[in-house]
């Protein structure tokens, strides 16, 4: 694989994902989670291959993809305000254990080796492993999710970092929960929209 490539893919190839133009996409990222600060890379479609590369990231066992993504979305966005830690929506151990590593956590570590920001993976552990979410609804979503996580107290602002915003109900209950312990989240960062 060449310097060129991010994870796996060339850049000719690149030209077909559906890029999210920081200069005006934020607006499209509000819409599902209000924040001062947002990012995302790409929207997931099966059409342009972003679909193929998000499932691959997630299930293929291979971290260095999310590393690399966060690396790529780190290039394409302005960084975070300075003092902020990138804290990965996280996976049960069950789930973890499966796959061998978390797609979110290689997204911060990707996004924190170029922007310099610490990766706190230890703020909100989940605590229930539930079954996937995909094609639930915005409050079904939310429901489960709000079972799953539980937050300790973070002194620093906190950017949550996580794989795809589908409703923006897993952010906004992470969000819910982190400021229940007295955390202050001030945006968060996809790699994808779907």
């Amino acid at each position: 694989m060449t310097v060129n490539h991010v994870a796996g893919v060339c850049p000719s190839c690149r030209m077909d994902w559906p890029v999210i133009d920081p200069a005006c996409g934020e607006a499209l990222i509000r819409e599902r989670a209000d924040w001062d600060y947002v990012a995302a890379g790409f929207r997931v479609t099966r059409l342009h291959g972003t679909e193929q590369l998000v499932h691959r990231m997630k299930y293929g066992g291979f971290p260095r993809v999310a590393r690399s993504l966060g690396s790529w979305l780190a290039a394409r966005w302005p960084q975070p305000p300075t003092g902020c830690v990138l804290v990965p929506v996280p996976l049960h151990w069950r789930r973890h254990w499966k796959r061998g590593f978390n797609q979110a956590l290689g997204l911060a570590q990707g996004l924190s080796r170029s922007w310099g920001h610490e990766v706190r993976g230890d703020v909100l552990p989940r605590i229930a492993h539930g079954s996937s979410l995909t094609g639930s609804s915005r409050e079904q979503r939310q429901d489960a999710i709000r079972q799953s996580f539980v937050a300790m107290q973070c002194r620093d602002p906190v950017i949550l970092v996580d794989d795809v915003c589908t409703t923006g109900a897993t952010a906004s209950t992470c969000r819910q929960v982190l400021e229940e312990a007295g955390c202050q989240v001030v945006g968060g960062i996809w790699v994808g929209l779907a």
